[in-house]
């Protein structure tokens, strides 16, 4: 599959059959992860693969008080309606861990020290991508207490959980989205 086909036409899915991902796909996408460009080439992240159900429905549960905490702090509507059934339809979410202290440079800079994060998420994007070449669905989730997140995984404190990819074979095709017209995101300077 051609990379750019890949990139305009990953959506993100919050529905999941119950049909288990395949070792070599699970395989293929930690290791687009791995190659992912990284600060420094200090690759900072770990990738944390949870399968177990028991797991998955903790972590839904504490999402949820998450939700209950934004809606309380936010008042928006839509989050006391959203629902989190993804979280254990999906056979495989993968939880990516940074290490701050693998930042690079930035961490001298005023307010930075962030390319860690940085690192990670492009490891995301890859595995996202991998993801839909292979016919999987994936959803960049990001609504969850990182505390928390460490406590039920028994991720080392040192870390900062970064972001969770939600991974499995889609129920259906996702719809078409629209982007906003490039020129309105680009301004060039020279």
């Amino acid at each position: 599959m051609d990379i750019f086909q890949s990139i305009k036409e990953r959506r993100s899915y919050r529905s999941y059959l119950g049909k288990p991902v395949e070792e070599e796909k699970l395989h293929t996408i930690l290791e687009a992860g791995q190659w992912a460009p990284s600060v420094m080439n200090l690759q900072p992240w770990k990738f944390f693969v949870i399968k177990s159900q028991d797991v998955k429905s903790q972590l839904k549960a504490a999402c949820y008080e998450t939700l209950q905490k934004i809606y309380q702090a936010s008042g928006w509507k839509w989050v006391n309606k959203f629902s989190l059934e993804f979280l254990t339809e999906a056979p495989i979410i993968i939880v990516v861990a940074g290490d701050p202290k693998k930042t690079g440079a930035d961490q001298f800079l005023p307010g930075r020290g962030m390319g860690y994060a940085f690192s990670c998420c492009a490891a995301v994007q890859n595995m996202h991508l991998a993801a839909y070449a292979l016919g999987l669905g994936t959803l960049w989730f990001t609504l969850y207490e990182t505390d928390r997140v460490k406590e039920l995984l028994n991720i080392p404190a040192e870390l900062d959980v970064v972001s969770m990819i939600v991974l499995g074979y889609p129920t259906e095709p996702a719809a078409l989205i629209k982007r906003k017209p490039l020129e309105e995101m680009v301004t060039v300077i020279g």
